[in-house]
């Protein structure tokens, strides 16, 4: 790889249209010149004709009006299909095949020189014998022992040819340049060619245009945030590999582009009308080709120089992109933080989802903010599908920033996709209406999202914040669908930034949808607002679901329903086998006393009459239950009601009043690995029901995936997770009359074990964050300006108590109760409250630590004070997965420890066997592959004796001591099981006990590295861990 860049290309060269890796290329992707900068040998036996050689002067034609690649493929093919013996023969005896044709003109023989030359792997020949004196061979093999140059070799080709060609010498940025240093002539020096061609000079490089060092690494960066996906991978320093590709890029290169890579000492060379300085090639941004390729061009936002200064933490990028071509291309960023220069906690802070990426039609957009000191690199890669999968560089620039951003927020998300309207809208059918950019600014918090469609899909919203868990965000955003347009509304619960993430299938398609758009919210001014009524999965009217199941709305087939006189009707045609259940709803406490809804059912058409005589909003979800599945119901049908609302007979309320009483509905976000999660209803409940769904997909009704069980006096959801990602599951109480009661809502996000509980946004923020609270961030009340200083506060801080309780959040709970005690407040009914809600806060927050750290003694002790501190069901679930947790650390302990406690005598037995008994050998590989040993060695069982007998650090031991399934690669496991898979635990324990014990722990380990999905492997091109994929391969 290039200089300076930590991110190693991981495949090796393939045939690809464009001689690429798959994968990110290396940052230079370019030689080091350094050995070749005398040139002193040429290659011999040339005879040139001593064309007449122009004085320099700049080409009046692009490279693209001269030479276009698919005009020459014939000269291509003649070239590479020459003679193998040519290498060996003479340089005429080449030059005569390369120009044989007489119908070619200068171009086609320089041409024919240039895909010759560049076509031989320098770096890779070997021979046995001494080569043929003067020979092509014996010059490439010179260049390898930096005894010559391309550019020599080229040069005395194109003059045996008649072709006038010159010899530059100069400094260019190869992979011996460090970005943003000092340029050093005698560091850089390096030599390339320009020939004249048709009245006009073009520049060649043959040297780059066939050959890259990739993995050169200085080790000074740690790469921080790779699109998003955070990581903390320290490079160490390396001089890389040399490989051999071909870039057409150095083949005739406009000067404006080559200049900025390759710096000749004559400023005539440039061959530039306003030749540029030593100065400004050194500070310029260090651009490379693939730049050129998808015809970026900076804007006037944009500076052209490599060091960036952040101002007050903050740094953009932008780069034009053209209208026409720009829905093919794809870019993915890397941030590296210099370690040197380090800010908190000695650089091991992650900068997840600090930098925006935006792109859209014609323009490229990055705008990162810095919430620490120090010194970072900004690597921008691309490509153009319709040529290749492969990401290369296409700039690098430098940023200081020694002001970093104050209370800097991470960004709710950072979306492969970037934000804004791009091409993946665009190829859903989806064309914004309302914002055309990525970034939406709100006062209130109230917004309306506006989407047209020009053909037949399936949307999905998901709310995101960095603070407020998406189980309660999701009563926040709701979509609709109307006359072709759809609308997302959005009643945002406090202040602060929020990504909403839209999500498509075509009509007619199941499975998981894609992320086709993302906006980025900013709520600017401090304020509330009041959650939607409960929209079972955020979108109004008729769910995908409805048809599998044979129910069709007959009445109001929308999702509207205005009523004047707060009574309204909906009605809807069943099958037989399916029963109709619903769920109303309304967000005001005085509403629920009195709304009422009775379903009826007359062969199969039900009837709901609704009566709701508070003026006000409501929502009514129905629901379908097939017979035989008692436990499950499928949401088919929502409505968003608003009402006049009537009077009421008040003989009538008082009673309603008195007899009235509702749940507090749990509202929660966990985290799991494992394929099936146990869920706890809330207690006192008798006939619950589960609707369970995936978010942002379509699936079919899968009657296995929730079945209610009863354990220790608890009611219990059963609940499979097919496949990673973001599931939701609502539990109702069902009444007589088939009308259900809201008592839980649940997002569980199941994910590999090597990811659970890294929120490192979350503790950065908390690092961050951890100051005074500020006089803005009290809640305005004009109603208070006349009261005391002291009063003043109390009422605020209870204010923000409320809030805090309302978005579980912690930090800001912590704060107000502070700020209400230092008022001088004293407890009442609200405060202690508060002060539960603190305690269970911070309950959950040490269970969630303990799970992360997976201590026993740890999570044993959190447990415990989770259970103290469960008021209102509010722990149950968390309490639940972490006792799962606890049983299975406890289980792999109960593994460890038979392993450990084998005496030496047995270890000594198994490794006397020289030819093992049927079993044992197979039965050790299992166990060594897990922990990391290579199929090629364990297969081999002197090398499972040499294992055995290690000690010290890479003793089994130790290594099986420190053994975690969540750090073992699923592929790992998957092979020791194949290996094992033949044999009984009975049949092993018969020949020996040792290698029984063995393959107990490996058997017991295989099992838990497949329920939790276990270590990811890496992406190449991103380096980051690959997601498994759901039930639809994503767009």
């Amino acid at each position: 790889m290039g200089s300076g860049t930590s991110q190693q290309t991981q495949q090796r060269p393939q045939s690809s249209p464009n001689n690429k890796v798959n994968g990110i290329a290396s940052q230079h992707d370019a030689p080091d010149s350094r050995p070749q900068t005398t040139g002193t040998e040429r290659p011999p036996d040339k005879k040139p004709s001593k064309p007449q050689v122009p004085p320099p002067c700049p080409p009046k034609r692009r490279k693209a009006d001269v030479f276009q690649l698919s005009k020459y493929t014939h000269v291509d093919d003649y070239s590479l299909n020459s003679p193998p013996n040519l290498l060996v023969g003479t340089f005429k005896e080449l030059i005569a095949y390369l120009t044989k044709n007489p119908e070619w003109d200068d171009m086609c023989k320089v041409r024919a020189i240039f895909r010759w030359v560049s076509s031989v792997d320098v770096y890779s020949l070997k021979t046995e014998n001494d080569p043929p004196t003067h020979s092509p061979l014996e010059y490439f093999l010179k260049i390898q022992k930096n005894m010559g140059n391309h550019a020599h070799l080229v040069s005395g080709l194109c003059q045996m040819a008649g072709i006038a060609c010159v010899i530059i010498s100069g400094m260019n940025k190869s992979a011996a340049y460090e970005v943003g240093s000092k340029v050093d002539r005698k560091m850089m020096g390096a030599q390339w060619n320009a020939v004249y061609i048709d009245g006009e000079w073009r520049f060649i490089d043959a040297f780059w245009a066939s050959a890259c060092v990739v993995g050169k690494k200085s080790g000074e960066w740690t790469l921080v945030d790779t699109d998003g996906n955070v990581t903390q991978d320290d490079e160490e320093t390396s001089e890389g590999e040399t490989q051999h590709r071909v870039n057409e890029f150095y083949f005739l290169p406009d000067p404006d582009q080559l200049i900025w890579t390759h710096f000749p000492d004559e400023k005539s060379w440039q061959l530039l009308e306003k030749p540029h300085t030593v100065s400004e090639f050194e500070n310029h941004t260090y651009i490379r080709e693939r730049f050129y390729y998808l015809d970026m061009f900076y804007t006037d936002k944009t500076k052209e120089q490599c060091m960036l200064t952040a101002t007050k933490g903050e740094v953009g990028l932008e780069f034009g992109l053209p209208k026409e071509k720009s829905e093919y291309f794809r870019f993915k960023y890397m941030l590296y933080q210099n370690r040197a220069e380090s800010g908190l906690d000695g650089g091991n802070l992650s900068l997840e989802r600090f930098v925006m990426f935006e792109h859209n039609s014609d323009l490229l957009r990055f705008a990162l903010r810095f919430p620490v000191a120090g010194k970072f690199k900004m690597d921008v890669f691309g490509l153009d599908e319709r040529e290749s999968d492969v990401f290369d560089l296409c700039c690098t620039y430098l940023i200081s920033c020694s002001d970093p951003q104050k209370n800097c927020m991470p960004l709710p998300d950072c979306p492969e996709i970037g934000w804004g309207p791009g091409v993946e809208a665009k190829n859903a059918g989806l064309k914004a209406k309302s914002h055309d950019g990525a970034i939406i600014i709100s006062k209130d918090g109230r917004v309306d999202i506006k989407l047209g469609a020009h053909k037949d899909v399936r949307l999905h919203q998901l709310l995101k914040n960095a603070i407020v868990d998406e189980a309660t965000l999701s009563k926040y955003a709701v979509i609709r669908e109307e006359n072709g347009e759809f609308t997302v509304h959005l009643r945002l619960p406090q202040d602060g930034e929020y990504a909403m993430k839209l999500y498509a299938n075509d009509e007619g398609e199941d499975g998981d949808a894609s992320n086709v758009l993302n906006y980025l919210i900013k709520y600017i001014e401090k304020g509330t607002n009041e959650p939607f009524p409960n929209i079972t999965d955020g979108k109004i009217g008729k769910k995908s679901i409805a048809d599998k199941l044979g129910v069709k709305a007959i009445s109001n087939p929308g999702g509207s329903v205005i009523t004047k006189d707060g009574k309204a009707s909906v009605t809807f045609k069943a099958r037989n086998d399916v029963e109709l259940v619903c769920e109303i709803h309304s967000q005001d406490p005085n509403a629920r006393k009195h709304m009422i809804v009775k379903p009826t059912n007359k062969n199969g058409t039900w009837t709901f009459d609704m009566d709701m005589p508070i003026e006000g909003e409501y929502s009514l979800n129905i629901f379908a239950r097939e017979k035989g599945n008692p436990s499950s119901v499928y949401n088919v049908h929502s409505y968003l009601i608003e009402s006049d609302g009537h009077a009421i007979d008040e003989e009538k309320a008082d009673l309603i009043k008195d007899d009235h009483s509702e749940p507090t509905v749990i509202t929660e976000t966990v985290e799991t690995s494992e394929p099936e999660i146990l869920i706890p209803a809330p207690t006192g409940y008798d006939n619950v029901v589960a609707c369970f769904h995936r978010r942002h997909a379509d699936d079919s009704p899968d009657n296995d995936a929730v079945k209610l069980m009863e354990q220790d006096g608890l009611k219990l959801f059963l609940t499979k997770l097919e496949d990673f990602g973001e599931y939701m599951m609502d539990i109702y109480e069902r009444d007589a009359k088939g009308v259900l009661l809201h008592l839980a809502r649940y997002q569980i996000n199941r994910k590999p074990a090597s990811e659970l509980y890294k929120d490192d946004a979350k503790m950065l923020m908390e690092q961050l964050l951890q100051k005074p609270e500020s006089e803005e961030e009290l809640v305005d009340d004009n109603d208070n300006k006349d009261l005391p200083d002291d009063e003043k506060q109390r009422r605020n801080a209870k204010k923000l108590m409320e809030r805090a309780m309302q978005q579980k959040d912690q930090y800001s709970l912590e704060k107000a109760i502070a700020m209400y005690e230092s008022a001088g407040g004293k407890d009442d009914e609200s405060v202690k409250k508060a002060r539960r809600w603190l305690e269970l806060l911070q309950a959950k927050e040490e269970l969630q630590n303990a799970a992360q750290r997976r201590e026993l003694d740890a999570i044993d002790k959190a447990l415990a004070r989770a259970k103290a501190a469960n008021f209102d069901n509010q722990l149950d679930l968390q309490i639940v997965v972490a006792q799962r947790l606890r049983d299975q650390l406890a289980r792999i302990e109960k593994l460890r420890h038979s392993v450990l406690n084998m005496d030496q005598k047995t270890i000594a037995e198994i490794r006397t066997y020289s030819n093992p008994p049927e079993g044992v050998h197979q039965s050790l590989m299992g166990a060594f592959l897990l922990l990391g040993h290579p199929m090629k060695e364990v297969k081999v069982w002197r090398t499972c004796q040499s294992i055995l007998g290690k000690t010290g650090r890479e003793s089994v031991m130790r290594k099986i001591q420190k053994f975690d399934p969540k750090d073992c690669f699923l592929a790992a496991a998957v092979q020791s099981k194949k290996v094992i898979a033949d044999y009984t635990l009975e049949h092993i324990r018969d020949v020996s006990a040792g290698a029984a014990t063995f393959f107990v722990w490996a058997k017991g380990m295989i099992e838990e590295v497949e329920s939790t999905g276990g270590k990811q492997e890496e992406d190449p091109v991103t380096g980051a861990a690959k997601q498994s994929k759901g039930r639809k391969k994503r767009r």
